[in-house]
């Protein structure tokens, strides 16, 4: 039981700092992209405890695969709108990658000096933290807002992004049936296997 109770919280300690991680990342970069009228604004501050849904939490516990709360950001405040807003959804990605590209080696190397209970944990609180960087990056591809592609979508071509919005009670709905049969997860758990195995 205690056991069991450990890895629960490993696996939600690495998860909120999956999604910390990704969300702040785009949010100090969007502070780069404002116009200067805006930047000395006060409301720019932000706590990382929003970023955190606590049903995705969950999910990222017990299926592996979960989302963060995204932050809406207002495109009028940019300098150049909808390019901006594309900049700031690809460096969510590129951070998520980035976190995941860096804590392989580190696995790695470690994964076969594993002789203590706290070298043990410490090793699966970092294949967590790789795995869910993973499961993020995967999730945040399906255009559902207000996920990322979503705003990628709406940088690109708006109309196709309206047709999101109209239609998002139902996107939401799939979304969660695929997750809540554990589609979703095997999905990329297929995905996850070779590319990790190829990168180690």
């Amino acid at each position: 039981m205690l056991e069991l109770t450990l890895e629960i919280l490993i696996s939600a300690g690495a998860a909120i700092l999956v999604v910390v991680v990704h969300e702040l990342a785009k949010h100090y970069f969007s502070l780069t992209m404002l116009h200067p009228i805006h930047r000395k604004r006060k409301d720019h501050k932000v706590r990382w405890r929003k970023f955190i849904d606590p049903i995705g939490l969950i999910f990222f516990v017990f299926t592996n695969v979960g989302w963060q709360k995204p932050k809406e950001y207002k495109v009028e405040q940019f300098k150049n709108r909808e390019k901006d807003l594309l900049r700031i959804m690809v460096v969510g990605f590129a951070t998520s990658g980035l976190f995941m590209m860096v804590l392989i080696p580190v696995y790695t190397y470690f994964h076969g000096n594993v002789r203590t209970v706290f070298a043990g944990y410490s090793l699966l609180f970092l294949f967590r933290l790789i795995q869910f960087n993973f499961g993020l990056i995967i999730v945040n591809l399906f255009p559902i807002p207000p996920l990322n592609m979503a705003k990628i979508i709406r940088a690109i071509h708006p109309n196709t992004y309206f047709k999101l919005i109209q239609n998002q009670r139902i996107l939401h709905a799939v979304f969660i049936l695929l997750i809540a049969f554990n589609l979703l997860s095997s999905f990329v758990q297929i995905l996850f296997v070779p590319v990790f195995r190829l990168l180690i």
